[in-house]
C-alpha cells in the first residue's frame, strides 16, 4: 500500500491543551473530508439555489453539518464531543448570523437539521469505534482450545513460509 507524505504542524499551546494530539497532522486521510465538505458545498451553491423554502434544503444541512464534523474530528484530531459541540455551535452561530442579515431567514427547522447531521456522524463514529473495540475484546477473550483433549495434534509449521515442520528444524518428507 503506498504511503502518503504526513506533514506536522505544532498547535499554539493554547490550543495544545483541549487537544489529544500538540501538532496538526496533515495528510491525505486528514484533508480529505475537508476537500470533499468543501466540494460538496461548492457544488450545491451553484447547483442549487437553497433556502428554506427548497425541498432538499434540509437534507444539505444535515449532509453538510455530518461533513462539517467529520472535518474538524479528523483534522485536528480533537476527540468527537469537542468536534461535534463545535460544528453544532457553528451552525447555531450561522443561523443566528441570518437572522441578521437581509434576504435570509433564522430558521428552527435548520438548526434541528445541523444537530441531526452532527448526531448521524457522532454515531457512526462511536458505532465504528465499538465494533472495532468489540473485535478487540473477542479475539482477546477467546480460549484456547485444548486439542490434545480432543484426540487432535497441531500441525506444526514454520511461522513465514508456512512449510510443515517435524520439529527438528528441517521439513520432514512427506
Amino acid at each position: 500500500m503506498p504511503r502518503f507524505p504526513v506533514f506536522r504542524l505544532k498547535l499554539p499551546g493554547f490550543i495544545q491543551t483541549y487537544v489529544d494530539r500538540h501538532y496538526l497532522d496533515i495528510s491525505l486521510s486528514r484533508v480529505l473530508p475537508l476537500v470533499i465538505l468543501m466540494t460538496f458545498g461548492i457544488l450545491v451553491g451553484l447547483v442549487f439555489n437553497t433556502g428554506v423554502g427548497h425541498p432538499y434544503d434540509k437534507v444539505i444541512h444535515i449532509g453538510f453539518f455530518a461533513l462539517l464534523t467529520l472535518s474538524i474530528h479528523a483534522l485536528f484530531c480533537c476527540r468527537l464531543r469537542i468536534s461535534a459541540v463545535v460544528a453544532f455551535g457553528m451552525g447555531l452561530g450561522g443561523e443566528v448570523m441570518q437572522g441578521f442579515l437581509p434576504h435570509h431567514e433564522m430558521s428552527l427547522p435548520d438548526a434541528v437539521a445541523n444537530g441531526i447531521g452532527v448526531a448521524l456522524i457522532v454515531a457512526l463514529i462511536a458505532l465504528i469505534r465499538s465494533e472495532a473495540r468489540q473485535a478487540v475484546q473477542d479475539v482477546e477473550e477467546t480460549e484456547d482450545l485444548n486439542l490434545g483433549q480432543m484426540g487432535l495434534e497441531p500441525v506444526r509449521t514454520r511461522y513465514l513460509s508456512g512449510e510443515v515442520s517435524d520439529g527438528s528444524g528441517s521439513p520432514s518428507e512427506k
